[in-house]
């Protein structure tokens, strides 16, 4: 209560920090939410939801310097806030975010569980996953190696035979299927790495290595050994289709997302 005599404070002005997933000129979602998640110890969780393209209120009802720290923080991991004034009273007196560190990011929870059970089956679970995809890249890459010596030997062997250093049709569809599979094997060892980077599936690097995939085996289709030629060729085609759809699908709705962002 205010004493007799005393004037009564204007009452500070309180804001709402909110954020969308809007990302600044030239930044890189995967790389400003590692930023993020690792400056608030965020769980993988609260990273998906926070980067989810819903509008997402950090912290109500603080001040401006608060509020402008946040800002500062999102702004050097590559994201961008949004800073309205809060609708309600101020919940903290004046002055009590002040500090010179980060505020805190943790108004739902977001933080990593602090059961010791939880955690530790949490831990372990991502640790085994990691691990899992690690394997796989080690894997896939050896795989590469392998493809790209084999292509090299084979286009040797075809150069050098002895029907002349011009390269049969034969030859061509061979050496156009062995570059396909280093293409896939690349593109594999990229979506295996995005995933261990930032935990989430890339339908579009998925949907293009199905089509590289289908395409070589359209290069490398030996219809001789077919029983319905046409009938399995009208197949291939659909497939392929619907492939492209899809991809232009995707592509399509993030072109969508990004000139909605600007």
């Amino acid at each position: 209560m205010l004493q007799q005599g005393n004037r009564p404070s204007m009452p500070d002005v309180r804001f709402n920090v909110e954020f969308a997933g809007d990302l600044m000129p030239g930044a890189d979602q995967a790389t400003a939410r590692i930023r993020l998640q690792t400056l608030f110890k965020l769980s993988d969780d609260a990273a998906e939801r926070l980067f989810s393209g819903l509008p997402v209120t950090l912290k109500r009802n603080v001040d401006g310097a608060v509020a402008a720290q946040l800002h500062a923080a999102f702004a050097d991991a590559g994201a961008m806030t949004r800073i309205v004034p809060a609708s309600t009273a101020a919940l903290q007196p004046s002055g009590a975010g002040a500090a010179a560190a980060v505020p805190e990011l943790d108004p739902f929870g977001w933080g990593k569980p602090p059961g010791q059970v939880h955690s530790h089956t949490d831990k372990a679970f991502h640790l085994f996953e990691r691990s899992l995809a690690f394997v796989l890249l080690v894997l896939i890459s050896v795989v590469a190696v392998i493809a790209v010596v084999e292509l090299c030997f084979v286009l040797y062997k075809d150069l050098v035979s002895t029907t002349g250093f011009l390269l049969g049709l034969n030859e061509l569809f061979e050496v156009f299927g062995m570059f396909l599979i280093v293409l896939i094997a690349i593109e594999l060892m990229a979506s295996i790495y995005m995933y261990m980077m930032d935990k989430s599936v890339h339908v579009e690097m998925m949907l293009l290595i199905a089509i590289t995939a289908l395409t070589r085996k359209v290069v490398v289709l030996d219809l001789e050994s077919k029983g319905d030629p046409a009938l399995y060729m009208l197949g291939m085609a659909a497939l392929l289709a619907t492939l492209i759809g899809g991809f232009y699908l995707v592509k399509r709705l993030d072109y969508r997302h990004r000139s909605d962002r600007d």
